[in-house]
This record gives C-alpha cells, structure tokens and sequence, in this order.
C-alpha cells in the first residue's frame, strides 16, 4: 500500500532493518550463551542476561510478521497453497538443522568413545523427535542435541498450522481489535503456562516450545496486518523512529533493572518490531542497511544453530586440555568461541545452508497438485 506520505510497504518486499537486527540478536544471543558458559563455576551470569532469552520471541514476533508480509495476500485472494508453503520454509530450515545435528551425534559418540558423558540425554528418541522438528512438543524430556534448534521446532510447529493462524487473523478487524487480541492472546498463554504448566511462557523449550511461539507468532502478523490500515504506521519521521527505538531500549533496560519479569518486555518487543518495518518502507540510507549488518542478518540462522556447537567443542576441549580454570582464562574462551562462531557460521551458510536450500527447493518444486487455503470472506477482503 501508498501511504498519504508516499512511502510503500508493497507485499513481500525486502525489509533490510529485520534484517540486520536479526544478525544482531542472533550476536546478543551467542554472547549471552558465552557468557554464561564463561562463568560456571564463578558466581553464575547476573539476571540480566537471563533477560536474553526474550530475543528468541522477538525472533518469533518477526518470523509472523515476515510470513505475513509475504503470503498474506495470496491468502486473501485465494492464491495460497499450504503445501508449497510448507516445502519452502522446510528447504530454509531443514538442511543445516540435519547437518548441525549429525555434528552434535558425531561429537557425542565420540565423546562416549572417549569416556565422556554429556549433562542431557542423547537417547535414540529423542534424535528421532529432533530430526523430525518436533523437540519442542513435550516429546522430549529435556534439552539435547542442538539445544537451540528448539525454537527451530517451534516454528515449524506454527508453519504446519499456518492456515489457523490465517483463519483467526480473518477474524480480528480494525486495528484496536487487533491490539487487544495480541495483548489478550499473550496474557492468556502466559496466565496457562504460570497456572498449567507451572512454568514462565518464555522459559518454555522443549517443554512447550511450541505453545511459546503462538502469541508472538500471532501479534506478528496481525502487525502486519495494521500496516495495511494505519499510514501512520508507515508514516513515521526519522525522528519518531529514533525515538521509538531508543524508547524501547531504554524501557527494556529500566524494566531489567527493576527485574521485573520476563512477560513485562514482551510488549515492546512488538513496538520495536513495528518501528523496524515502518522504517523499512523508507528509501533513504540507514544506519542499519549497511553492507556489514546485512551480511550479519543473511548470516543469523547459521550463527544461531552452529553456536552452541562451538562453545561446547571450546569450553570442553579447553577442559580436557587442562586449561580454562580461572575466570580470565575462561572469558578469552568465550571471545575466542565467539569469532570460531563467525568462522564456522560462514561455512555453515556457504557449504551447507545455502547449497541445501536451492537443493530441497528444486526437489521439492516437481509438479504436483496442490490445494489452495482459502475462506469465503477472504474473497470479498476480509480482516483489512
């Protein structure tokens, strides 16, 4: 759409300020791991850091945004076929998940061979479940394997039932609608975990991953659906942009300091996302559209699943080594893990990621029937 103002979200086109601060978090989250491992066995990580864990439901919040920015309208007109859908975002996911996990299996059987035993269990169900995606829906009793790549299970989780997301998303007309949903949706999941599962929504892995993903997965796209209804949103001034991210920030950072919970910040990681996409509809130079960052951004799946890897093969071979006792000894391992994972990530996403999608996309692009998801009102535009 056009605004008043001229600018243009136009569908499925490219939004380079998710993109780098995507790289960015996929950075913080790396740190925040290494940081942790640094420091086991002198003090533990301040609760701060325990916050980090938020930025995997920004990536959530993203990830229904995106999605939306993208197939929304094709389900609107009808255009929308499931199984396409599924076997392109199975090509994205799929082959550096696999190939990341038959490392962590070469790893742990060599580790066995050598008499070492790892803190989670690497059973053969539990490889099973993973290889499938599916670690992040109680099927697992703890985390194992490629840790991370939990929420990898997530969202494929939330692909699977794309089309109740797009069904419900029908449903909610108007933007103030779509705010109290978003907020309501996220309150009642939260209110369940606490009471149900006994556990804060955003500590959930493998213990309801799944269940996790759904209000941030969901305010993503009814996001992305205000976009289309409010030219304010796209509207915004350079210095409405900057004020509304350095509000954030520092709005996260008091409420951190305050140590309130985790469910606290979780309204803001939608502002910020809306600011990021409000001023991906401007084509002036921006601070976040640099060459660097949008290699970073290209690069965040790849960091994100390869580095636990390597800060397990760092901290554990420095162990063996008998080095990497002392706290100083241990923060040089965490920045050298941190480089080793840039380094690795490269190749990860050059040898495997990349060649593996173009790969799974031609195998999976045969011709073959497919079925359109619609519904009767998408026909005559409902839910804009």
């Amino acid at each position: 759409m056009t605004t008043a103002a001229g600018r243009t979200l136009h569908a499925g086109a490219l939004l380079p300020e998710l993109i780098a601060v995507r790289g960015i978090a996929a950075v913080a989250i790396v740190c925040a791991h290494a940081l942790s491992m640094a420091m086991r066995g002198h003090g533990g990580v301040p609760p701060s850091v325990e916050y980090a864990r938020l930025i995997v439901d920004f990536f959530f919040i993203q990830s229904g945004f995106v999605l939306a920015h993208v197939y929304d309208r094709p389900w609107r007109e009808g255009r929308f076929h499931y199984l396409t859908f599924l076997g392109k975002r199975l090509a994205r996911l799929w082959p550096l998940h696999v190939v990341t996990l038959l490392v962590v299996a070469a790893l742990v059987l060599a580790g066995r061979a050598a008499g070492l035993e790892t803190e989670n269990p690497h059973t053969l169900w539990s490889f099973a479940v993973t290889f499938l995606m599916l670690h992040s829906t109680w099927a697992t009793s703890d985390l194992a394997w490629n840790w991370p790549s939990w929420s990898v299970s997530a969202e494929w989780c939330a692909y699977l039932a794309i089309p109740l997301f797009f069904l419900a998303a029908d449903r909610v007309r108007g933007s103030t609608a779509r705010i109290a949903v978003a907020l309501g949706l996220f309150v009642a999941c939260a209110a369940f975990s606490e009471l149900v599962l006994g556990a804060d929504i955003v500590t959930l892995t493998y213990d309801g991953g799944a269940f996790r993903i759904i209000p941030s997965f969901f305010a993503g796209m009814l996001l992305r659906r205000m976009f289309d209804d409010e030219p304010a949103l796209l509207a915004m001034s350079p210095r409405g942009y900057a004020a509304t991210v350095g509000g954030v920030l520092a709005a996260c950072a008091a409420l951190i300091a305050m140590n309130a919970t985790y469910d606290a910040l979780w309204p803001l990681m939608v502002v910020l996302t809306a600011a990021l996409a409000s001023r991906a509809a401007q084509p002036k130079p921006g601070l976040l559209r640099g060459r660097a960052l949008a290699w970073l951004g290209e690069l965040s799946y790849a960091i994100y699943m390869t580095h636990a890897i390597v800060l397990q093969v760092t901290f554990t071979g420095a162990k063996l080594l008998g080095i990497g006792h002392t706290l100083p000894q241990r923060a040089a391992l965490g920045f050298a893990a941190l480089i080793a994972t840039a380094v690795v990530a490269q190749a990860a996403y050059s040898l495997v990621e990349k060649p593996g999608r173009g790969l799974m996309a031609r195998l999976l692009s045969q011709p073959r029937p497919a079925r359109a998801f619609t519904a009767a009102a998408d026909r005559s535009g409902a839910g804009r």
